[in-house]
C-alpha cells in the first residue's frame, strides 16, 4: 500500500459512517487502486517504442542485455482514480447526512388514553419512531403501524384502528403532550392534534411538556400526560403510589382528581379549539302572560367556562 493510499484510508476512517457504507466505499477504493496499479496493454505498448534495426546494436550494452526503457509515471491514471474516489466519498457523505437529517427526532408526541405511547417526529413532521409505554400501547401500535407516516395520517391511523375502537366513547379521556425545543413546531403539532381530536366523541386536552418531565415519566414507565396526572393525584392523596396510577386510565385518574379537587376538572389547558363550554340561562317574566324558561347549551372552544344570565319575557 502506497503512502497516498494510506493517507486516503486514514482520512476516510476518520469519517463516522454506517458500517455498511464504510465497507462498500473501502472496497471501491481497493478496486480503484488495483486497476490503477495494473499496467494495461496500451501502457506496455507505449512504453516499448519501435526499434530501428539499424540501431539495434546501439540499444544493447556490452554484455548483450537490452537497456531498460524508463517507465512513465501513471499520473493520468491516478487522477482518474482520485476523481472516482472523491465521487464515492461525496455519495457516501450525502447519503449519510441525508439519512441523519431524516431520522433525527426534533419533537416527541405522547398519547395517553389507557394505551400510552410516544411518537418521535423528524423535521418534516414524519413519524420516525413509535414506542409503546404499556401493554395497551403495544397492542395499538401492532394494529396500526405509523412509522413513515406524516403526523396527521399517523393520528388518523391510530384513532381509526380496531384496537382503539373500545375507547371511542364519551367516558374516554385523551391527553396529548408535545415536547420540542422549537415552539412553532410544538404549536403546529398541537394544532394538528386538535384537528384529529375534534372528530372523536372523547374528551381531550393537549399540553406542551418539558424534556425533564418527559424523561421522568419514561423512567416511571408512563407517558407524560399520565405522569403529570399521577403526580397531582399523589399530591392530593398521599396513600396513592405511581404503581396505582399506572393501572388507571386517564379518565379514572381525572375522576379521582376531580373528587379531591373539584376545581381541577375545569382547570384544563386544551388544544387549540378543543374543550367544552357550558352555559346556562334562565328568565322569568311577568305581565299578562307569565312564564319561565330554562336553556342549556354546549359548544366547542378553547377552555371551559360557565355563565348564568337572566332575561324577561315580553308582556303583551
Amino acid at each position: 500500500m502506497s503512502d497516498l493510499e494510506r493517507r486516503v484510508r486514514d482520512a476516510f476512517n476518520a469519517i463516522e459512517l454506517p458500517d455498511e457504507v464504510t465497507a462498500r466505499t473501502l472496497a471501491a477504493i481497493d478496486e480503484l487502486s488495483a486497476s490503477a496499479s495494473a499496467p494495461s496493454t496500451e501502457d506496455i505498448t507505449s512504453r516499448q517504442p519501435a526499434v530501428d534495426p539499424s540501431n539495434a546494436a546501439s540499444q544493447t550494452n556490452t554484455s548483450g542485455a537490452a537497456t531498460p526503457t524508463p517507465r512513465r509515471p501513471r499520473v493520468v491514471r491516478w487522477r482518474r482514480a482520485a476523481v472516482a474516489l472523491a465521487a464515492c466519498l461525496a455519495v457516501a457523505a450525502v447519503g449519510f447526512f441525508g439519512s441523519r437529517l431524516y431520522f433525527e427526532e426534533v419533537a416527541h408526541v405522547g398519547i395517553d388514553v389507557n394505551p400510552s405511547l410516544e411518537l418521535g417526529m423528524n423535521r418534516f413532521d414524519i413519524v420516525v419512531s413509535a414506542h409503546a409505554l404499556n401493554k395497551d400501547g403495544e397492542a395499538l401500535l401492532a394494529a396500526a403501524p405509523v412509522v413513515g407516516k406524516r403526523y396527521p395520517d399517523a393520528m388518523d391511523a391510530l384513532t381509526s384502528s380496531e384496537a382503539f375502537a373500545p375507547y371511542l366513547n364519551n367516558t374516554t379521556y385523551i391527553e396529548i403532550s408535545v415536547t420540542s425545543d422549537d415552539e412553532s413546531r410544538a404549536a403546529q403539532l398541537q394544532t394538528q392534534s386538535d384537528v384529529c381530536l375534534r372528530s372523536l366523541p372523547c374528551e381531550s386536552s393537549c399540553h406542551t411538556l418539558d424534556e425533564q418531565t418527559r424523561h421522568e415519566a419514561h423512567a416511571a414507565g408512563m407517558g407524560g400526560g399520565r405522569y403529570k396526572a399521577a403526580l397531582r393525584l399523589m399530591e392530593l392523596d398521599s396513600t396513592v403510589t405511581l404503581e396505582d396510577c399506572a393501572a388507571l386510565s386517564m379518565h379514572e385518574l381525572r375522576v379521582r382528581i376531580a373528587a379531591l379537587d373539584p376545581e381541577a376538572a375545569a382547570d384544563n389547558s386544551t388544544c387549540a379549539g378543543s374543550g367544552a363550554e357550558m352555559g346556562t340561562g334562565s328568565g322569568v317574566g311577568e305581565g299578562h302572560h307569565a312564564g319561565k324558561g330554562h336553556g342549556q347549551g354546549r359548544g366547542a372552544q378553547d377552555g371551559r367556562g360557565r355563565g348564568q344570565g337572566a332575561s324577561a319575557e315580553p308582556t303583551n
